[in-house]
């Protein structure tokens, strides 16, 4: 693996240009300093973080299948109730946006962890300088957890209202909660996925600050 201290350089590979300071717009694998989620720790404290995120990372990957599985399910069994014996339970309905609303918040922070949520790469067309490139990706990911932050206040009071309310479904008198839970959830995670996500980048950015300077002391 490339030393992530050195200064990145830009090759091309047939009229793809490769830059290797901005994996995005490169055809080589994301490098592993710049995953929100670092595997490679050098303390036990930071192996067993580690181990507690993929755990947790197993769970909510399992709950996204199992919903995804539990929606095309439903989907079809409403399909055959409704045209073949038309007599279409509206229960269903309901349940199939419980487990909609899940999918999505769920994945919502699963793609902020891969890091495949939106986001632009026109910096790297413009700006040539890895170390300018590092620093604007890092405050864009703070202010992408601020913002996180922001809509998830506002998510998180609507949902613990509608649990303190104790309401429930209209036909299936499920309550409430179970849809607004996946709100508090899914921006828990994007917020803590961005945390991380600021962090390995400013160590990164730090290596990269510390390596120019050397090589400017040694040509000095």
């Amino acid at each position: 693996m490339r030393n992530t201290t050195e200064p990145a350089e830009r090759t091309s590979v047939g009229d793809t240009k490769i830059y290797d300071y901005d994996p995005n717009l490169s055809n080589h694998p994301l490098p592993p300093h710049l995953h929100a989620v670092v595997p490679e720790q050098s303390s036990a404290l930071g192996r067993v973080l580690v181990q507690f995120e993929r755990l947790l990372n197993g769970i909510f990957c399992t709950l996204m299948i199992a919903a995804c599985l539990g929606l095309a399910s439903l989907m079809f069994v409403q399909i055959v109730l409704r045209y073949g014996f038309e007599s279409p339970f509206t229960g269903i309905e309901e349940a199939a946006v419980l487990l909609g609303v899940w999918i999505y918040f769920l994945g919502m922070g699963y793609a902020t962890r891969q890091r495949e949520h939106i986001h632009g790469g026109i910096v790297s067309l413009v700006v040539h300088d890895p170390i300018k490139v590092s620093t604007i990706r890092f405050v864009g990911s703070v202010v992408c957890m601020i913002a996180a932050c922001i809509f998830g206040y506002f998510a998180c009071k609507y949902a613990f209202f509608v649990i303190g309310k104790g309401r429930m479904s209209i036909n299936l008198q499920w309550p409430r909660g179970l849809w607004s839970g996946s709100m508090i959830i899914g921006f828990a995670m994007m917020v803590g996925y961005f945390l991380l996500e600021a962090i390995n980048e400013y160590l990164d950015l730090s290596a990269r600050i510390k390596h120019a300077r050397n090589v400017k002391e040694a040509a000095e």
